[in-house]
Formats: C-alpha cells, structure tokens, sequence
C-alpha cells in the first residue's frame, strides 16, 4: 500500500532543510522502498512510499544505516591527536549492525599510507615541553599534512570502501589542474576549522543514541519527528550547522539577545548531509587546445553580485551560487539521482557560468525538463569571515515560447559582459564599474523572472548607462595588462521587435537612434546618430570604435531636452559642413506623429526616451523599415509652431500634391538659426524665422504667432521634438496645421 506524507520539516529554504529533504528521500529509496517518489508541493517536501508515518519514523530509528562519511585529509576530521575524536571512538567500538560500514571505513582511513607517518609527528609533536617548542613542532607537522593533502586525497580513492565513495566524489575532484572542492562542501569538507564529517559522527552517535548518550528514547524519538514533520520542540544540542542555516548559526545578534548559542537538532545535520551526497562533482574536458580538465559541479556557477538587495561591488569574483531545483512531477530516486548529476545550465552551444547566465538559461529552457522552480542560494561572506548559504530569492522556469525567444536576443551582449567581467576581475578595477555591471546583471535577472517586454527595456537602459559609464572610465584605452572594453556593437534588429511595447517611449527612441546617413550623400563624412550620443566613430563595414577626439559628440549629462536639441544642432551644422542642403535626419524608423503630440503635451517620460535611444543606436539598422503612420484622433493637438519649424527640417525635398507641390517638390532649406534661438526659450522669434523660410519656399503660413510662449516648458519639448524624424506620409498633415492651401484647391 502506497502512502503518501508531507513532510513538513522539509523546505526549500534554508539549504540545510532542502538537502535533508532529499537526504530523507535517498535514504528511503535506497533503504526500505526502491519504488518510493517525491516532489515539491506549495514548498512542502511529498513523499508517496510505502511506508506510513509511524513506519517512517521506526525506520529511521531502528533500520537506518548512515553513510560513512570521513575526512582524513582535514584537521580536526578526528584522525589526529588533539581533535575531538569521542565520537569516532563511539562509532569504532560499537557493536550495533548498521554501522559496521562506517567501522570498515574508519579502520582503512587509518591504514592509508600518508597517515601512520602523519600521526606519529603530530604525537610527537604533543610531547614537547616546552610551549614555544610545540608551537613550532604542531607547525611543522601541520605543514607536512597539508603538503601530503593531495596524496593522502588519491589514497583514500584507492583504499576506502565503496560505501565511502559517495562522499569523496561529493567532497572532492582529482583533476589534472589539481584538487577541486565544490562549494557545496566548503574546502574539501569542512569550513574553517569546522570538519564536517566529524560533526556528521557526533550527530549521529546522538541522533541514534548509540550506547545511551542520550538523556531517553524519547528524546530521539521527539527529535527525529521534529525534523520530518516540524512537530514538537525536541531538546536541541549546542553544535552549529556551518554555513547551511544562516539563521542557526548563532552568535552576535542571531535573536533577540545580545548573543546566542548555535543549536542544531542532530537529526537535521545527519539528513542533509545525507542529501549532500547526491551532488556528486564530476571533471569535465574543456574543449580547446589544452585538452586539460576542470571540475564541473551540477547547479553550481560563479557568482552574480545581483537581483538581491544586499549585493556589493566586493561580491565580484568570489560568489559562488548553487541553485536547487524544485520539481512538481512524481520523480524516483534514479530519476533525481541522473537530474542532480547531469543538470547543466545551458545556454545555445555554451554552458552558463555565472548566476546571470543560469538565469537566463532557465527563462531559455536551457535546463533539464520537469523542474519548476530554482532556489538560488549564494555562498555570501556575512558574518566576519564565514560564508552563509544565503537565500537570493526563487526562479520560476520560463514556458511560452514567446518569453523564450525573446530571451535570446541577450546572447548578443555575451562578449560586451564578458570584457566588462574581466575588467572587473582585475587588480584595479575602477570604482564604479561593480555598480554599472551589478545594474546591467540585476536587470537582466529581473527580466528572466518576469519575461516581459517592458522587462527587456529595462535591459536595454541598464546597458546604455554602464556604456556611457565606459566612455568616460578610462577603461576605453588599451593597458599593460590587457585591451580595454570596446563599445558594443551590432546588435540585432531583433531588440527592435521583442521589446517592442508600442509605447510612444518605444517607438519616439527607436526613430530617434535610427538616424543613419543615406548612400547618395557620397563622400560625406557625417556617421550615425550614435555619433553625436557618445565618442565613438562608426564604419560601414567595420566595427564602431572609440574616438576621444570626437567632434561629433555632444551629449552631456544634462537634461534630455537639451541633449536632443544639441544633437539636432549638431547635425545641422555638420550637414551644412558637409555642404548638404537639409539636415542629415533621414532614419530607417521614424515617429508617429500622435507620439510626438504626447511628448510636446508632456505625457511621455523624457528621460526614458533618451534612456533607451543609446542602446538602440547599437542596432545594426536596415534602411527603410516602417513607416509611421499617423493617428489622427490626436492630429488637432499639433502645435502650428512645431509643424512649421519641421516642415524647414526636412531631410529632403517636400512633396504634397494635395498642396499643389508635387513633381520635384519644392526645396525648403533648414534654418539652424532658428535652433540657437529655442536654445535660449525665444520661441516667438524662433517661429518668425520659419515663418519667411516658408514664405520664400512659395507656401503660405496659417498664423503669424507661434500659440507656444517663450521660455515654457512646451516650448523646451518643442526643440527637442524637431530631432524626431518623420516619413513622408506626415508632411501632409504638417502642411494643414502650418500651411494654407493653394487658392486653385480651396475653391473647388
């Protein structure tokens, strides 16, 4: 009969109660039922086995053979003079069955070869009188381990029993770069001076009281209920769990009080170790000309100092995250046992190697099939010197096809952060640069939780800030030890399309960064828009590269209405340079004039606008994409000042046939002067100069007066709205809100 048990005292959080709730599972499945399923519920542990919960709990008590776990490569592990070694002495004279393999393993840790010689010099070591003497002695015999560590590591390999073999392939990996630790297990199973595996014995002597250490039976019994169901409060033990329970760890402020014990139920550290050793390393071949090897461990990747709201700069290059997956389907043990071993985060022909990167493979799906969630844990220093597993939130795995495709326009930024990565590993990384990437990271994690199109803007503003950041760090030169980080480039027209909201912040952005000079102005010199937004020199057929010496660039760190007007300023007088007879704002995207309306009213966010125009320059753009077509239910806004000063901004020739210009069009040259005068909020007279412009063009202006005061706020979104090219669709509608029509057509 099958039954099936919530286990209560099993969470996905802290890790300590996620790996005991696998370690609970392994052991069921591997001891008394190999039919036995799991899976994750409403973050509740199921177990569907056939033993009901008074079965569970005997069998833990009476039937459970822990695993042999040792350590005799670590001090402390309870193999030399002066460790706590009460606990091994319990486990190698006792008599009970189900621990004769940790007796066999304990026996052969001692025979290995590296450790008779060891022991006998820490002994030796202990009989010196003299202090300073036996400092110096416990010295050298310490040394003596530590450079024997690796062959003592080979040996244990050789010579334990294949019941230990689960623990050492968790514990360690014997590369040909050397010795290998997962995070996971600290520095090859312990964490400073605190060896697990002997605190793993010391647990479980108490957690079975093994020759009565206990005060009763029903004390384990109290405990071991405890730790599966989150009943009761069993007497705890003054023993600290290491990093895996954050909150358990005791210490300075760790409650209410000044200070507190660590207290730790035994049965909880004896099962999560327990589900520990189902994270088997594993050493994987790299694929390049050195063919050498490194260790791969499942879920485990470097560090991302973002999307959690603690995150420093110093975080960079020491974090390590360990992400746990949380499935919701039936799973027995093979089954859990090939997804822990095998999972990899992958992302198109690479493997993720960062916390950015296993976010990105789960919205990408780049992750084994059948997971749900992810708990992301980040081996974070927080308390002086240690490391805590600490929780930085949960991942939900991305499965619309829609979200998934829209991820993968991010692969074109892999280069781009991998040199800003390797800036920010060097010894004099400049300050700042931690904060720009932590930016870009956060944003692009947060767009992999929610998969929006929004989100992926987010991603887009996050990136043209850290590139403006760049401009301006000194990190655009090359230097002694390396190339600097070059502007990103080429990015697909796809960021274009997916992040595409048709918001008027949208698509006012994406005409604006669309500006691009047309092949039929021969040998002028004048380059893309994002030129004038930051020192860069663009090429055709060539990558965009840094110019410090850039004429060209004017944006600054003002507001953004100055900046639009001082690039329309710009171009203009480049234009005229480069003896052109209109200004250069021919785009491949341009504005629909119902969003220009909202941005001259005051209804957009300016500075998003701008915001999201730089990273859209760094599209790669074809010529003549969209149109953009007007929606007339706000055309009756459109100011009669902005519609003349446009209609003198021209990128080419005005043709309307419904205005009796048609054929060749007529010419109306741009007046820049009339730029220098909104600059300084004279509007009236600004509008006078367009005014004869059209006047000697051969077309008549509706009103004398511009309807914009001087020196408004409309009359600042007035200049910097010139800069938002327009296709030929809108220059009718221009023509009606400044121009009267021919008398030959007003009077039919």
């Amino acid at each position: 009969m099958s039954h099936v048990l919530e286990l209560r005292g099993c969470a996905p959080e802290p890790l300590m109660a996620y790996l005991k709730a696998l370690g609970i599972f392994r052991m069921v499945a591997e001891q008394k039922d190999p039919d036995a399923r799991a899976w994750w519920h409403i973050d509740t542990f199921t177990l569907d086995s056939a033993l009901d919960r008074d079965a569970l709990v005997e069998f833990f008590l009476e039937e459970y053979r822990p695993t042999p776990i040792v350590s005799p490569w670590n001090g402390g592990s309870g193999f030399y003079p002066r460790d706590n070694q009460d606990a091994i002495t319990v486990l190698s004279s006792s008599y009970d069955d189900r621990l004769q393999p940790y007796r066999k393993t304990v026996m052969a840790s001692k025979t290995v070869k590296a450790m008779p010689p060891l022991i006998t010099q820490f002994e030796e070591a202990e009989k010196i009188g003299a202090s300073d003497a036996k400092k110096t002695a416990r010295a050298e015999a310490t040394k003596a381990r530590n450079q024997t560590k690796g062959e003592i590591l080979a040996q244990c390999r050789a010579y334990l029993p294949d019941d230990a073999l689960g623990w050492l392939d968790v514990a360690y990996v014997l590369t040909t770069d050397g010795v290998k630790y997962p995070p996971l297990l600290g520095s090859g199973g312990n964490d400073g001076r605190l060896d697990f595996s002997n605190n793993f014995m010391q647990n479980v002597v108490s957690a079975l009281n093994i020759m009565n250490v206990c005060d009763s039976e029903t004390i384990t019994r109290d405990r071991i209920i405890a730790a599966l169901f989150n009943e009761g409060s069993p007497k705890l033990l003054n023993r600290t769990t290491g990093f895996y329970n954050p909150g358990g760890v005791g210490g300075a402020n760790a409650t209410v009080g000044f200070n507190d014990d660590a207290l730790t139920n035994p049965w909880d550290y004896v099962l999560m170790f327990e589900g520990a050793l189902l994270f088997a390393g594993a050493a994987a071949r790299r694929m390049s000309p050195q063919t050498r090897t490194k260790a791969v461990f499942p879920f485990t990747v470097d560090g991302s100092a973002a999307g959690y709201g603690t995150s420093v700069d110093s975080e960079y290059g020491g974090l390590t995250e360990f992400w746990v997956p949380i499935w919701g389907q039936h799973a027995n043990l093979r089954e859990l046992t090939h997804l822990l071993a095998e999972g990899r985060a992958q992302m198109g022909r690479r493997q993720g190697t960062s916390g950015t990167d296993f976010a990105r493979a789960v919205v990408g799906l780049g992750i084994e099939r059948g997971i749900s969630q992810f708990q992301r844990f980040g081996f974070i220093e927080r308390n002086g010197q240690s490391d805590l597993a600490t929780p930085l939130g949960r991942f939900y795995v991305q499965s619309d096809k829609e979200t998934t495709e829209r991820a993968n326009v991010l692969f074109d930024l892999d280069v781009w952060m991998q040199s800003l990565h390797s800036q920010m590993r060097g010894n004099n990384a400049p300050a700042g640069l931690g904060t720009v990437l932590r930016q870009v990271e956060g944003a692009i994690i947060e767009f992999c939780q929610r998969g929006g199109k929004r989100d992926l803007q987010d991603v887009l503003v996050a990136v043209g800030r850290a590139e403006r950041w760049v401009s301006r760090s000194g990190l655009t030169r090359d230097n002694d030890k390396g190339k600097g980080v070059r502007p990103l480039n080429n990015l697909s027209e796809h960021w274009l399309d997916h992040p595409d909201d048709e918001s008027a912040e949208f698509m006012l952005a994406r005409a604006m960064s669309s500006i691009l000079l047309e092949p039929e102005q021969g040998e002028c010199k004048l380059g893309l828009v994002r030129e004038n937004f930051e020192a860069v020199q663009t090429h055709p057929y060539k990558r965009t590269e840094w110019d410090t010496d850039s004429t060209s660039f004017v944006w600054t760190a003002g507001d953004p209405y100055s900046n639009m007007l001082a690039v329309l300023e710009r171009r203009c007088l480049e234009g005229r340079m480069n003896s052109l007879g209109h200004p250069p704002l021919n785009a491949a995207y341009s504005a629909r004039l119902d969003d220009v309306v909202a941005f001259l009213n005051g209804e957009t966010d300016a500075q998003r606008v701008v915001d999201l125009a730089l990273p859209l320059s760094f599209v790669t753009y074809e010529r003549n994409q969209a149109g953009g077509e007007p929606l007339p239910q706000r055309l009756f806004e459109l100011p009669a000042a902005y519609a003349a000063m446009k209609l003198t901004l021209l990128p080419g020739k005005f043709v309307c046939p419904e205005f009796g210009v048609d054929g060749e069009g007529i010419d109306i040259a741009m007046e820049p002067s009339m730029l220098a005068m909104l600059r300084a909020g004279r509007v009236a007279d600004a509008y006078r100069v367009a005014y004869r412009r059209l006047k000697a063009s051969g077309l008549r202006p509706l009103s004398e007066e511009p309807g914009i005061a001087d020196r408004s706020d409309q009359g600042r979104r007035l200049a910097a709205a010139l800069l938002f090219p327009l296709d030929e669709s809108s220059y009718k509608t221009l023509a009606e809100r400044a121009v009267r029509k021919p008398d030959r057509l007003e009077t039919e």
